[in-house]
């Protein structure tokens, strides 16, 4: 995170001393940009424009408006070595591990507000959101375990199944030239469904898994994500 700030803050000091020629914004009823959201400033996890970090696309309707496609991709493990050895090293056992990954996708429309100067461009909009996740956990365990222990768990992290979600959209654009600029964006959770899921645990030498039901949630309102975005015209 903090080499991701390091390069946005350089980009804005460039920017800074470019010439000080007027900069004319490439906005324009049909243009496009390509946008590279960048999660930390806060917390599309999937957050940020649109799943920690994300890409998405942006076409104008207008001078002053716009729709925003994203994606974003999640996957993070871990692993728990096996540390529980006699002093002679007769308990072997098994490392454990989690792992989860989650899949995005996001569409906004965003509405412009006349910018303090050419070069800001604030705006505000809402969102949908459409995430699903899946986790794995084995936890480390002895060779000589005896039969009945949990070895594995499949959608047992919270949050794991499809979530459609909503949110309130408040960011400001600012151009270094007239075909990039960098942004920053805060979004507001109103309103998020998780749907109910299957947690299967695996024990050993059991015959059959078993497979516990996980309800569903529902979020109205609550601190959504933010991020900061590099956006490239064409």
């Amino acid at each position: 995170m903090n080499k991701t700030l390091a390069v946005v803050i350089s980009s804005i000091l460039i920017g800074g001393v470019a010439p000080a020629q007027e900069i004319t914004p490439a906005v324009k009823s049909g243009a496009k940009s390509i946008n590279f959201t960048f999660g930390g400033l806060g917390t599309f996890g999937l957050t940020g424009a649109g799943v920690s970090g994300g890409i998405s696309g942006s076409y104008f309707l207008g001078k002053e408006s716009a729709v925003r496609l994203g994606v974003q991709v999640l996957s993070r493990s871990t692993t728990t070595p096996w540390n529980d050895f006699t002093t002679n090293g007769t308990n072997p056992g098994s490392d454990g591990s989690t792992s989860l990954f989650a899949f995005g996708v996001g569409a906004d429309y965003l509405m412009y507000i006349g910018g303090i100067t050419p070069r800001v461009r604030p705006y505000v909009g809402v969102g949908l959101r459409v995430i699903s996740q899946t986790s794995d956990t084995k936890p480390a365990v002895a060779t000589s375990s005896p039969a009945g222990t949990l070895v594995e768990t499949k959608n047992g992290t919270g949050g794991d199944g499809l979530t459609f979600g909503s949110a309130a959209i408040i960011g400001a654009e600012f151009f270094l030239w007239s075909e990039i600029s960098l942004s920053a964006e805060y979004q507001l959770n109103l309103y998020s469904m998780t749907s109910s899921s299957d947690q299967v645990q695996t024990f050993k030498g059991a015959t059959q898994n078993v497979t516990t039901k996980q309800g569903s949630s529902n979020l109205i309102l609550g601190f959504g994500s933010a991020g900061a975005t590099l956006h490239i015209y064409f």
